[in-house]
């Protein structure tokens, strides 16, 4: 049985603000957006939406550099708190190192820019106005962190946080 950690993905669609890493090099998608030339789902929306696209981006560009440290820690939080339902029980049947590295292969993909803009404009419409400002305090206090480990343990908490609703 897969859990399936799409760690941003399946959070943001249940009404959590979760994500998880893997640093991408940069590519032609990455040297367009910062020519300036076509703008991104999230920079598309952080004009509408009031920055919230580009709070989410930059928390999840920080994850992604951080990947190492934050996906097992977003996976032990997950199984402590049995995040989704199943968690603990495929952590307890397969192993933590077998989860971890299932998270890491779908961060493989999820941690794209595509996928990043994709999920953080859709938080970007989805969340609710007034959650906004305690958001964009919470990751802002993260992003400040120096070094990954102090920002993983912001982090965590921040993705385990339901923002929706």
């Amino acid at each position: 049985m897969k859990v399936g950690f799409g760690v941003v993905m399946g959070l943001i669609a249940s009404g959590c603000w979760g994500a998880e890493p893997a640093r991408e090099e940069s590519g032609p998608a990455q040297a367009t957006s910062e020519l300036g030339a076509a703008p991104s789902a999230a920079q598309a929306l952080d004009k509408q939406e009031g920055g919230t696209g580009a709070t989410c981006r930059a928390l999840m560009l920080r994850q992604r550099e951080c990947s190492a440290g934050f996906i097992p820690a977003l996976v032990a939080a997950r199984v402590e708190r049995d995040e989704p339902p199943g968690t603990a029980a495929h952590a307890q049947e397969v192993g933590r190192e077998a989860l971890v590295a299932e998270a890491l292969d779908e961060w493989a993909s999820d941690s794209r820019d595509e996928a990043i803009d994709a999920v953080c404009a859709e938080i970007a419409r989805a969340i609710a106005p007034e959650r906004v400002p305690e958001l964009e305090t919470k990751v802002s206090a993260c992003l400040e962190r120096v070094g990954c480990d102090d920002f993983v343990a912001c982090a965590v908490p921040v993705n385990l946080g339901r923002w929706k609703g």
